[in-house]
C-alpha cells in the first residue's frame, strides 16, 4: 500500500520509524502522529479490495459504501430493532455512561457492561506523557443556550448528552443503525429539537437524517437526501422552524417542510459535476453563506473550492466573489460573527492540504477579501509551526475548525491539524493557542480539530480526534474533564489474557495503544497514533504486544508500561508498500507456553515462537503473485495447520506449518473482502471465513467440514447482507460460535447451523473484535465507536 503522495510519505517517514529503543525513552522526534490519509485508503481496500487504487483524502464521493447498501444497513438494523426489541437499549434503558471510572467495573450475567476506555490517569507518546483523558472522534457540540444541557456527537459513538454540564453523560442513539455522524444541529426556535446527519464524512458508514422533537429521547425515521451520504451541516432558520438548510457531499439541501422532505438546491457552479458542499453559516436576516468544492472529484489540482450567499434563506443563491487562489481551493469551512452577522470569515485549503488562506467579509459573505495569513507569523511561534501556513500539515481535507467569538467579531479561532490558533483582530496578526502535546509552554489540546461552540458565558467547547476539550480564559488553558465518562473510542482491536481475567489491551483510533488499569474503566496510552491489533500473553499478562502502521510491533514485558521495537525478522515491516496499513496478529491458542504468534507482510506469512521477539517467514509456495493476505490462523489442535483469507475472495490452508500452500475451495456467493478465518478447536478438517463485502446479496459467512474442499454458507439468524468482522470459536465448545457484525455479537450453539443476537444491552454498533477466556468464563467485544463491552456467558 502507498501513502496518498511522496511529500506525505516524507512527511511521516521520521515518525513512522522502526526504533529498538524502549518507547518511554525515546526523543520528541519519534513521537507518533495518525494517518487519515492512509486511513481512507487502507479502509477502502478493506471493504472494496481497492488494492492498485489511489484513494486520496479529497477524493469523497460516496466514500466506502454505495447509498445503496448505506440504505440496506439502516433497513437490516430496523429489522434488528424489532426483532431483539427486549434485549437493546432503548429510551427507558439507556446505558448511562460510568459516572466513576476508577470504580470496579465488571460484567454480570447475560448483559454487556461497557467497561470504557471512559478515562486515562495519563497519555504517553514517544518521550511526551500528559495526566490528560480523550474521547472519541468529535463531529459537532451543542450547548443549550441557558441551561446546563449538552449534546455532543461522535464519528462512530453516535450522539451523547448531559443535564449538568457534562458531569455526567448518556448515548442517546443506540439504536438508530449507524452511530456513525456527521453532522448534529438544534433549533434555534425549538432547543427539543434536533437534526442529526448520518455517516462520518470519512470513514463512516450511516446515510441519511433523523430528527428529535424531544431533545433525543427518541428519532423519526431516516429520511434521504437525493444521492448524498454525508451531510456535513445543517442550519434552521431562525425564527422560521420550517426552512432547513443542508450541505452534503451530494449538493445544497433545502427543505420548507421542517425536514420531512427536501430538494436539492440548483447551483451554477461552472462545472458538470454535482458539488460537494461543506458547511453553513448564517449571516443574518435571511442571508446564509455555504462552502462546497464544484469538482469533487478531481483527484490531483483543484476541486475548485467556492463559496455561496443566499438573501432569501435558501431560495437562490450567487456565488461569492474575492475567494481566489492562484494555486487552487478546495475544501472550506465558513464562520459568521454572531454579534455582526456580516462580518463572515473563511477557513480555505488548497491542493495540497495546506492553507490557502482565510478569507473575510463586512458585508454578510457577498464579497470577501484575502487575509494574507499563510505568510504572517505566528507571535509565538516555535519549530513545529513559525507561521499560520503550518495550520493544516497537508490534511486540510481532513481537519478544519473555525469559529467568531460572541461578542467580540475580531476574535477568532482556528483549527487544524496539530494546533489551535486564534487571531484577535480581525486577522492581522495571528497566535497559537494550543499544541497536541503541550509543548512550547502550549496547553495540551489534542490533534485534528473537526468542531467548536461558545456557551452563553462565553466558555468554548472545541472537538477532535480526542475528544472534547474546553477553555474559558480565552486558551490560556484547556480543561479534558468533559471527556471523563464518555465510551466514544474508534476500537480496531482489543486483547486479553486467561493470566489475569481483568486485564484489557486496545487499539484505537488516533487514541493510540491502551492499557486497562486493573478493572477499572481507566486506560492509559502507551503508544501514540493510531493503536491496530494489540496481543496479550495467554498465561502472563505482563506480556503484551501493540502494533502502528505497517507491520510495525511493538512488545512490553512490564504490563505495558515500557515497550521496545518488536518486528526483527519481519523484512517488509514499515514499509507502506509492502505491508498493510493495519497491523494484524493471530495468537496460536495451542501452544502451552503462550509464545506463539502470527502476522503476515502484504504476501507472505509470519510467525514467531518468543512472542514477537524475533519473527521467521513462513513459506509462499503455492500462493500467487499479487495476492493481498487479509487475515491468518492457526488450528489449535494441530500447529501444522495454517489457514489464511486473501484478497479475491480466495481461502489457502496449508498442512505443513505453512512449508507450501493450497487454495481451498470457493467460498459459495462471495462479494470478496473476506475479514477472518477460525478453525474448530478440537477438528483441524473443520474451519469457518468471514466477509465483510457491501453487498446485501452476498453471504458473509462459511463452513467447511472437509479442510476447505468445500464450503457451505451459514447465515440462518444472522442479519443478512450485513458484514461480519470476525468470527470465533468458543475454547471450551466447539459447538459454540461468536459473529461480530456490524450490528452487535451473534452466537451460534449448534455450530453455525443457527444464529441469535447475543446478550443484552449492546446497542446496534459495528464490533471490530471479540476476544473469549480460555476458560470461556468471559467475552469481550471492541467497538468502532462505543469502546469496550464484556459479559459472562
Amino acid at each position: 500500500m502507498k501513502l496518498s503522495s511522496k511529500k506525505w510519505q516524507k512527511l511521516f517517514a521520521a515518525a513512522l520509524a522502526v526504533t529498538l529503543a524502549p518507547v518511554s525513552a525515546l526523543a520528541a522526534e519519534d513521537k507518533d502522529k495518525d494517518d487519515p490519509n492512509g486511513r481512507r485508503q487502507a479502509m477502502d481496500q478493506w471493504y472494496n479490495e481497492s488494492y492498485g487504487v489511489k484513494q486520496t483524502g479529497k477524493k469523497r464521493k460516496d466514500g466506502v459504501w454505495t447509498p445503496a447498501f448505506r440504505k440496506f444497513m439502516n433497513d437490516a438494523a430496523r429489522i434488528e430493532r424489532e426483532r431483539y426489541a427486549s434485549q437493546l437499549p432503548g429510551t427507558a434503558t439507556t446505558i448511562t455512561a460510568v459516572t466513576d471510572p476508577n470504580a470496579t467495573v465488571a460484567a454480570t450475567g447475560s448483559t454487556w457492561v461497557n467497561i470504557g476506555p471512559t478515562k486515562s490517569d495519563y497519555i504517553e507518546n514517544g518521550s511526551y506523557k500528559l495526566a490528560k483523558t480523550d474521547a472519541g472522534r468529535v463531529r459537532n457540540i451543542i450547548p443549550v443556550p441557558g441551561t446546563t444541557t449538552l449534546y455532543a456527537a461522535f464519528s462512530g459513538g453516535g450522539v451523547w448528552k448531559s443535564t449538568n454540564g457534562g458531569t455526567t453523560w448518556a448515548p442517546i442513539t443506540e439504536t438508530l443503525g449507524s452511530l456513525s455522524v456527521g453532522s448534529l444541529e438544534m433549533d434555534p426556535n425549538n432547543s427539543n429539537t434536533l437534526y442529526l446527519g448520518l455517516g462520518d464524512p470519512f470513514d463512516g458508514t450511516g446515510i441519511g437524517l433523523v430528527k428529535s422533537t424531544d431533545g433525543g429521547a427518541t428519532w423519526m425515521a431516516p429520511v434521504y437526501l437525493g444521492s448524498a451520504t454525508s451531510i456535513t451541516d445543517i442550519q434552521v432558520v431562525p425564527g422560521n422552524s420550517n426552512i432547513v438548510l443542508a450541505t452534503t457531499n451530494a449538493g445544497l439541501f433545502r427543505s420548507l417542510d421542517a425536514g420531512a422532505t427536501w430538494s436539492q438546491v440548483s447551483l451554477s457552479t461552472g462545472f458538470a459535476e454535482t458539488p460537494s458542499a461543506w458547511s453553513i453559516a448564517h449571516a443574518g436576516g435571511a442571508k446564509f453563506v455555504a462552502t462546497l468544492e464544484a469538482e469533487p472529484s478531481a483527484t490531483s489540482g483543484n476541486t475548485q473550492g467556492q463559496v455561496w450567499v443566499t438573501a432569501d434563506n435558501g431560495a437562490t443563491w450567487t456565488r461569492a466573489t474575492g475567494v481566489t487562489s492562484t494555486g487552487g481551493l478546495e475544501r472550506m469551512t465558513v464562520a459568521t460573527a454572531p454579534s455582526s452577522p456580516t462580518t463572515v470569515y473563511v477557513l480555505a485549503s488548497n491542493p495540497s492540504g495546506q492553507l490557502a488562506d482565510i478569507y473575510k467579509s463586512t458585508n454578510g459573505g457577498t464579497s470577501f477579501t484575502a487575509l494574507g495569513a499563510p505568510a504572517k507569523r505566528y507571535s509565538n511561534g516555535n519549530t513545529e509551526a513559525r507561521n499560520v501556513s503550518a495550520l493544516f500539515n497537508s490534511q486540510g481535507w481532513y481537519d478544519q475548525l473555525i469559529i467568531v467569538h460572541p461578542t467580540n467579531p475580531n476574535l477568532v479561532y482556528f483549527g487544524g491539524a496539530l494546533h489551535l490558533a486564534k487571531t484577535t483582530d480581525g486577522g492581522n496578526t495571528y497566535s497559537q493557542v494550543s499544541n497536541w502535546l503541550g509543548q512550547f509552554s502550549l496547553p495540551y489540546v489534542h490533534a485534528d480539530f473537526h468542531a467548536a461552540a461558545f456557551d452563553s458565558s462565553g466558555k468554548l467547547y472545541v472537538g477532535n480526534d480526542g475528544g472534547i476539550f474546553t477553555t474559558a480564559d480565552g486558551g490560556a488553558t484547556f480543561s479534558d474533564a468533559l471527556n471523563v465518562g464518555i465510551a466514544s473510542h474508534l476500537i480496531y482491536d482489543i486483547g486479553s489474557s486467561g493470566g489475569d481475567r481483568n486485564a484489557v489491551i486496545a487499539g484505537l483510533q488516533d487514541n493510540g495503544t491502551r492499557v486497562r488499569v486493573g478493572s477499572t474503566g481507566v486506560y492509559n496510552q502507551e503508544l501514540g497514533g493510531d493503536g491496530f491489533d494489540c496481543e496479550i500473553h495467554a498465561t502472563n499478562a505482563k506480556l503484551m504486544l501493540g502494533t502502528l502502521y505497517y507491520s510495525r510491533i511493538y512488545k512490553s514485558t512490564d504490563g505495558g508500561l515500557n515497550w521496545a521495537s518488536a518486528s526483527t525478522g519481519i523484512t517488509e515491516s514499515n514499509n507502506s508498500s509492502s505491508a498493510p496499513f493495519v497491523t494484524v496478529l493471530a495468537k496460536w491458542d495451542g501452544d502451552p507456553t503462550g509464545n506463539t504468534v502470527y502476522t503476515y507482510s502484504n504476501t507472505k506469512v509470519y510467525k514467531s515462537t518468543n512472542f514477537a521477539t524475533s519473527w521467521s517467514a513462513l513459506g509462499v509456495t503455492g500462493l500467487p503473485s499479487g495476492i493481498f493476505i487479509r487475515g491468518v490462523a492457526a488450528a489449535k489442535s494441530n500447529g501444522s495447520v495454517v489457514g489464511i483469507v486473501a484478497s479475491g475472495g480466495r481461502v489457502f490452508l496449508s498442512n505443513n506449518g505453512g512449508t507450501s500452500w493450497t487454495q481451498a475451495g470457493a467460498l459459495p456467493n462471495n462479494g470478496l473482502s473476506t475479514s477472518s478465518i477460525a478453525f474448530d478447536p478440537t477438528n483441524p478438517n473443520t474451519l469457518y471465513v468471514t466477509s465483510v463485502a457491501p453487498d446485501a446479496t452476498k453471504a458473509h459467512t462459511w463452513k467447511s467440514t472437509d479442510f476447505g474442499a468445500t464450503f457451505t454458507a451459514i447465515e440462518n439468524g444472522l442479519p443478512a447482507g450485513v458484514p461480519v468482522n470476525q468470527i470465533s470459536v468458543d475454547p471450551g465448545s466447539n459447538t459454540t460460535l461468536y459473529a461480530a457484525t456490524h450490528l452487535g455479537v451473534y452466537r451460534s450453539t449448534d455450530a453455525g447451523a443457527s444464529w441469535t443476537r447475543f446478550g443484552t444491552g449492546m446497542p446496534l454498533v459495528n464490533v471490530t473484535d471479540i476476544e473469549i477466556l480460555p476458560d470461556s468464563s468471559l467475552v469481550r467485544a471492541g467497538t468502532f465507536g462505543r469502546s469496550v463491552w464484556e459479559l459472562t456467558p
